[in-house]
């Protein structure tokens, strides 16, 4: 039995325990069944061994995920004080841009109509959403772009090197005078070899960022793997992604100072209604950022994927009726091989920008109960206590609107594929 105790545990910590933070509605009742069912056969002191291991990993990554959760708890509570005043002026300016904007003109020659001050109300929102943006996973993002940069440009100057190492002369064959100006064969030999170990040390940099940034993204409740992490990061959207988890994320700790503050001002339905009036902006902020984010993937990354598919099948008709004139025919089948292996990745990531989009949509039509709750909460306020209560369930709206789980780049592993689908996101972002 104590074989049998020591794989329940294994199958108990392998649950995905994460979701809501709480065991899925269906685990206890299938560790009921497992345990009711006969053992088929005596497990092997080596395969007792082995589940206890396992068993021991399972549960210190769960210890060290909880840690993690709790950091992110702490960060977000920290970084919410140290910008609430900064972020609070902005939406403090687009609720009474709200509060105003029906009593507007719709169109008028002469003075603000709706169109004005629906364009103020923007401004107001990408301003907090720039404030908002801040956090350890944003610094981590940045540091690896930084670390990719300072590779591509180390390697540029590697094959430079090379190249020049070419023509170069050996020490003994110069004189001193020409040694003070000629760059000698031994000295490229350092410099490649002073750039190979920059890239190697960087590369060793990305390793470690990555696996933060895996744990950061998984403790504010991202559904990511390293994998996945790696794969969003290449991606087009990525960045954009990231910065409405991020955004996201500090939407939560604001939302907490505003319920405290609410709690803290009584029965004052002043206070009560300002609060919750920014708290209204902030879903409304939130609700501008999924939908930017879901017209931008479908209305431009989207078609250009496609012009690029388009283009590759163009080729490829060319080639076959140059091959029909007499063209070289190894020519004209690695041309076509590779276009072939450029539609291929065009319709892969085509899909999982799709995907993605279609994610962030259903998370907004959630978030569209939330606001109009929201905002009929803030027409009929009366109690800054039921004001409060409103803000923590809308803190855990929140953290479910985060619990995303990204699409999967389906044949990412064949390296040729990857090559071809980081080439293409190079393209479409305009880096070179």
């Amino acid at each position: 039995m104590k074989a049998f105790a020591i794989l329940s545990l294994v199958f108990l910590l392998s649950c995905d325990w994460e979701a809501n933070r709480k065991q899925p509605p269906t685990l206890a009742a299938k560790i009921e069944q497992a345990e009711q069912e006969p053992v088929q056969k005596e497990l092997t002191p080596e395969e007792i061994a082995a589940a206890e291991e396992l068993a021991a990993q399972l549960e210190a990554e769960r210890v060290k995920r909880e840690e993690a959760i709790k950091r992110a708890d702490e960060a977000r509570k920290k970084r919410a004080k140290k910008m609430f005043g900064e972020v609070m002026e902005p939406l403090t300016e687009a609720k009474e841009a709200y509060d105003r904007h029906d009593e507007l003109d719709k169109s008028s020659w002469f003075g603000e109509d709706q169109a004005d001050n629906q364009e103020r109300i923007d401004e107001l929102l990408d301003e907090a959403i720039e404030v908002l943006g801040v956090s350890e996973i944003a610094t981590t993002r940045q540091d690896l772009r930084r670390l990719q940069k300072e590779i591509k440009a180390l390697e540029a100057k590697v094959v430079k090197d090379r190249e020049a190492r070419l023509g170069a002369p050996e020490a003994d064959e110069l004189g001193t005078l020409e040694k003070t100006y000629k760059t000698t064969r031994e000295e490229y030999d350092a410099r490649i070899a002073e750039g190979e170990a920059g890239i190697t040390e960087r590369k060793h940099q990305i390793a470690e960022l990555e696996y933060t940034f895996v744990e950061s993204m998984q403790a504010i409740g991202l559904d990511l793997d390293l994998d996945g992490a790696r794969s969003l990061l290449s991606t087009v959207n990525g960045d954009d992604f990231v910065e409405m988890c991020v955004v996201f994320d500090n939407v939560r700790g604001i939302t907490e100072q505003l319920e405290e503050l609410t709690n803290a001002s009584g029965e004052s339905l002043d206070a009560a209604k300002r609060y919750y009036g920014s708290y209204v902006v902030l879903i409304k902020m939130m609700d501008r950022i999924q939908k930017d984010f879901v017209r931008r993937t479908r209305e431009e990354m989207m078609p250009k994927l496609t012009q690029y598919s388009d283009k590759a099948r163009e080729i490829i008709r060319d080639a076959e009726r140059n091959l029909k004139n007499g063209g070289n025919p190894d020519i004209a089948r690695q041309n076509i091989k590779s276009n072939e292996l450029t539609i291929q990745a065009t319709e892969l990531y085509t899909q999982y920008l799709r995907e993605q989009a279609n994610e962030i949509e259903a998370r907004n039509k959630a978030l569209q109960v939330t606001l109009k709750d929201a905002e009929n909460t803030y027409d009929t306020v009366s109690l800054s206590s039921q004001v409060a209560e409103i803000m923590k369930e809308g803190q855990r709206n929140f953290a479910a609107l985060l619990r995303l789980e990204l699409p999967a780049l389906r044949g990412f592993e064949n390296a040729e594929l990857k090559a071809e689908f980081e080439r293409l996101t190079r393209e479409m972002t305009g880096v070179n």
